[in-house]
This record gives structure tokens, sequence and C-alpha cells, in this order.
């Protein structure tokens, strides 16, 4: 009885919270820009909060103008856009706008407290911006374009401050997307002064920073133990899920994959996005057919992998229109999917299996909090603190429910335990004979353990050195090479167009020809030269040479090359040639110009691309 009170109790705080939340946000007036114009004086003095530029911004269509065209009278206006809003949604005579496309938007903006540095908050635009205040470029992110060919995406947040000339400043902005499903400003830029934007950016970052510890030591955590403790599938299973939706966290909101990796490709980073949503819900099906296996339905569980499977590879073979098109169908398998897991804990709760009680409070909350933040986001009020408690009290209960099924496991093993000792009172001697027998399998197993090592050292398929041996050995040489004063050459080696090939030939011919390759690869090296052959990811290999300058390392890449070559294996997908060739990247560090490991990696990755981008089946070295 008192845990349905608990229940009831979290359900009644959550209205009441959602209530509370709405009322005082709506208790005052947010000022709304008019037909280009927004007084946020008045408002930015009575408030510490930053502002939100909402409303009717200039609106110029296939124009990209900057303040110097503005100021002469040049482009042509072709209304007012509500922002923030996409702007297909802008009707021109009886038609819609196109979803891809660029435009300059403006917006005055009169201020308070003028000798006051100021800031803005700038959100994720798409696909890409450039934003000027008073004549002067603050930010962008990727680049503005006007097609596909020039126009670069990237997904990122920024804070930007500056330091206004007058009560009234104005605010240009180009966007141009020609790579999303539709293009614009999806959230609203915030406003203030620089300490109130600071604030507000460390609060969300930290928040979700925080969030992302969570999720993040929960997932490791009981990965941890699901490896121990392979009996319970349910902890590996979980902890996946965990760590998939860490990785998400920072695909999203304050985009902190972006902030780390700033030129992460927008693409790979846009698919990733949507791949773990689908990725966390057959997870989260696992994990819940595991807890209660007799109220779940196998049936329901493999749909939500071959959903999920489904959506993965339409994700991965197509352009973002498409996949996102298809996204409202899968969230509303989603939907569906979170009424089956809510039935499901209902029903082992009533059923009095363990842990369901914890299980249902869990993610009750976490639905709930996730209806709430819904609700602030549909009324414009901040709920993003209230869906990370949901989520952390859902990640907390989760883990309570596991923790509960793993004491009980350790209580009866404990029991066993004691009786177990009871009934070897009398087997000592035989103990003792065994003592022997152990130490000898002890010395064997040093034995197996010292090959192990050496075989981690070791790429399984290709038998040459893995990346973890690359890392090392290149770290050793560059610190000889500096010591000796002698030159030292680092090539990375792709075969040109292998997914294609993979893809037309078979993984297992695929496999084949790795080996092959590297065999070829191998073939041009002096075996007293100590050189290091090594796979370094998929179809990319690494080839260190010690004491090898670039003239040296040049003959051998074009040996290389010509060896793959002559292989005279058919490649029907390379657009490089008809049969299998390799693409070179070499850099070489000496004595006056010394280089460290990540340096001599990212030149010779950048040798590669270029010799990809001039048509792959050469060698390029600096």
């Amino acid at each position: 009885m008192g845990r349905h009170r608990l229940l009831l109790v979290l359900v009644v705080a959550i209205a009441l919270l959602t209530g509370c939340s709405g009322s005082i946000t709506n208790a005052k007036e947010a000022p709304r820009a008019t037909k280009g114009a927004m007084d946020a004086a008045q408002a930015e003095a009575a408030s510490s909060k930053p502002i939100e530029l909402n409303g009717e911004w200039s609106f110029y269509w296939n124009q990209l103008l900057e303040p110097e065209d503005l100021q002469v009278g040049a482009g042509q206006l072709t209304g007012y856009l509500d922002m923030p809003n996409n702007w297909n949604q802008f009707k021109r005579g009886a038609d819609n706008l196109p979803r891809t496309g660029y435009a300059t938007f403006v917006l005055r903006l009169n201020i308070s407290d003028p000798e006051q540095v100021k800031g803005l908050a700038l959100p994720v635009m798409y696909s890409n911006y450039k934003i000027w205040i008073d004549n002067q470029l603050i930010s962008t992110s990727g680049q503005v374009g006007t097609d596909q060919a020039s126009s670069i995406p990237q997904k990122r947040t920024n804070v930007v401050y500056f330091s206004p000339r007058s009560e009234q400043v104005q605010i240009v902005m180009q966007i141009s997307n020609f790579h999303n499903y539709e293009g614009g400003m999806w959230e609203p830029i915030g406003y203030g002064s620089a300490e109130a934007i600071q604030s507000e950016h460390n609060w969300k970052l930290a928040e979700q920073c925080i969030l992302l510890g969570i999720i993040l030591l929960s997932g490791i955590y009981h990965i941890g133990l699901g490896m121990f403790y392979r009996k319970d599938a349910s902890l590996l299973l979980f902890g996946l899920f965990c760590l998939t939706a860490a990785f998400r966290n920072t695909l999203t909101g304050e985009v902190l994959l972006t902030r780390a990796i700033p030129n992460f490709p927008w693409e790979i980073q846009m698919k990733l996005e949507y791949i773990t949503l689908y990725v966390m819900v057959p997870l989260m099906a696992l994990f819940i057919r595991k807890l209660f296996l007799e109220e779940s339905s196998r049936r329901v569980t493999l749909l939500t992998v071959a959903m999920a499977a489904a959506y993965t590879l339409v994700t991965l073979i197509a352009n973002a229109e498409i996949y996102y098109r298809l996204l409202v169908y899968y969230q509303l398998f989603v939907a569906m999917t979170l009424v089956y897991a809510l039935f499901v804990f209902i029903w082992a709760s009533l059923r009095k299996k363990e842990g369901a009680v914890y299980a249902l409070v869990g993610f009750s909350f976490f639905t709930l909090t996730a209806a709430v933040d819904l609700f602030a986001f549909i009324f414009s009020s901040t709920g993003q603190v209230i869906y990370s408690v949901g989520v952390a009290t859902f990640i907390a209960c989760f883990a309570f429910v596991l923790s509960k099924k793993l004491a009980s496991s350790f209580k009866m093993a404990q029991q066993l335990a004691i009786e177990l000792a009871e009934l070897n009172e009398g087997l000592d001697r035989k103990v003792r004979e065994r003592t022997a027998a152990i130490a000898a399998s002890n010395a064997k197993l040093e034995e197996l353990n010292r090959q192990l090592q050496e075989w981690s050292m070791v790429d399984g398929l290709t038998g040459v050195s893995n990346r973890r041996h690359f890392d090392e050995y290149l770290s050793s040489q560059l610190v000889l090479s500096a010591e000796e004063g002698t030159p030292f050459t680092l090539l990375m080696i792709d075969i040109d167009f292998f997914k294609r090939y993979n893809d037309h030939y078979g993984h297992i011919q695929g496999d084949s020809i790795l080996q092959i390759v590297v065999n070829a690869i191998q073939a041009c090296l002096d075996p007293d030269s100590g050189g290091l052959v090594a796979r370094y990811g998929g179809e990319e290999f690494a080839v260190i040479l010690p004491r090898c300058g670039k003239e040296r390392a040049k003959r051998i890449a074009d040996e290389m090359c010509d060896s793959v070559r002559q292989l005279r294996i058919p490649h029907t997908g390379s657009e490089a040639a008809p049969f299998l060739t390799i693409s070179i990247g070499a850099a070489t560090a000496a004595l006056e110009a010394e280089k460290g490991v990540k340096q001599m990696v990212q030149l010779a990755d950048e040798h590669l691309y270029r010799a990809k981008s001039r048509g792959r089946n050469q060698v390029s070295i600096d």
C-alpha cells in the first residue's frame, strides 16, 4: 500500500510542478519583434534573465546581404518571418518557399544601458549561418553558400559578446540550407547582458554535463558488472542503453561533440543522432524482456529490433530529407513502445515481481517529466531541469532494481557458500592433493597470458600489427628518430572505394582482399630496415619507415601502389581504375622539423585526403 501512495505523491507533485511552471512563465509578457524591429529595453531593465528574440524578422529570400549592402539600400525585402521558424512556412503567393535555399534575416533591436557588454546565445541553425551586429561579424557556423557545393553544414551552439554603439543595434544573419530537411532558425536566439547570457549558458552546460556524467558512469558500471557476471544479461543491456543515451546526449542540447571536435562531419553527426535514438528502443525492450520475462512479449521485443535495424539501414544509406521524413513514424512507434513498457511494469508490479514497483516508479517519473518538458516547450517555459531530474531518477531506479537483483544473488551465493563450507570440512586432504595440479595449471595460465599478450599486438584478420602496437611503436620511433637525428616517415594507406568492393563482392571476399593487399605492401619493405605495417582501422593501413627520408619514402610508396596495381584485382565499383588500387599519404619528420605523434598522423591523413581528392591511385607526400 505504501508503494502505491509513493507513486501517487509523485504524480501529484509533477502535476503541481507543471501548473506552477506555467503560471510563473506567463506572469510577464515577453517582448516580440514587429516588422523587423523589437524593443527589448524595458524587459531587459526589468529582468536579469535573457530575452528570446522572437517575432517578425525582416526576411530577404535568396539574397545573401551583409550590413554594408543594407546601408546602401541593396536587396529586396521579401516580407517578415515570425522567428524562430523554418522558411518553408513562409508563403510567397499561393505556394510555400522551398525547404532548401538561402536567406538573410534582419532585426533592429532597442536595448537598455548601451555601455554594458551584451551577449547572444546562438542555438543550432540549419544548416549554417553568419551573423553580424552593427557591421561586425561576430559568429559563423559552417559555410553559407548559394548551392550545395558551396554550402558546408555544421551543428553547434555558440555564445558571443559585443559592445553596442548606441541604444539600437542591428542584427544581420545569413542562413543557407542545402543538406537538412528544413532550413532556418528552429530555436530562438537569447539576448541579454554578458553576465546573464554566460550564467544561463553555464547552467545549461553544467546541467548537460552532470546528466552526461550520471548516465556515462552508470553505463560503465553496469557494463563492467555484466562482463564479470555474464549469467545476467540485463546488466550488460542496461549498461549499453546508458552508454548509447550518453553518446546521444553529446549530439543534442549544447552539442558537446562539436565542442570537443569542431570539424566533426555534419552528415555523420546527424546520422548518429538518429541512429542512437533507434538503438535505444530495442536495448530498452531487450532489457525489459530480461527483467520480466513472463510479463513481456517476445514478439514486441523482436519488432523493436527489426524496426531499429530497418531505420538504421535507411539512415545510413539515405540523405537527411528521406530519414527526417520517416522519423515521425518511428516517434509514433516509440510512443507505442513506451505504452507497452508501462503495461509490462504495471503487470509485473501487480504480480509482485521483484523490483517491479521501483521500475514502475522510475519509468513513470521519467514519462511524466518528459510530458512536463513537452508542456514547457509548447508554452515557451523552462522545463529542462525537470526533465534532467526525470532522466536521472529513471536511471537511478533501474540501477536500484538491478542492484536489488544482484544483492539477492549475492545473498543466495553466500548462503550456498556457507552450506558448501559445511560439506567440505572432510575434504581438506583432497584439496591438498589438488594443490600441485593447481600450481601446474597456474604455470600453464601464465604461459597462456604471455601468448595472449603477444596476440594482443596482432590484427586477427591480416596478421600484421594492430592499432595498439602501431601507437606504441610510432611513439618510440619518434623518440629514437629525435635522439639519432635521422629522418622518419609515416605512410597512411587506404584501399580505394573498398566499401563498394565489399558491397559488390561480399565481405568474405573483402577480408581476403585485405590480406592480399597487406602481403603486397609488406613485400615492398626491406626486412633489414625495421619497418612496421599495421592495420589502422577498416581498410586503412599504416606503415612506419624508420631512418627513411622523403625521397626514399616516395619510392617505396610508389612501389606499393604499383605492386597493388600489378595484382590486377577486378574492381567494378572503383572510379580510379577498373581494378583494385590504393592511395597513400606520407609525412616525414626530420631533426630540424620535429613532429609529435598526433602531428605525424594528422599530416599523413591530410596527404592521404589530398591523394584521394586528386583522383586516388597515387601518393601524396609533404
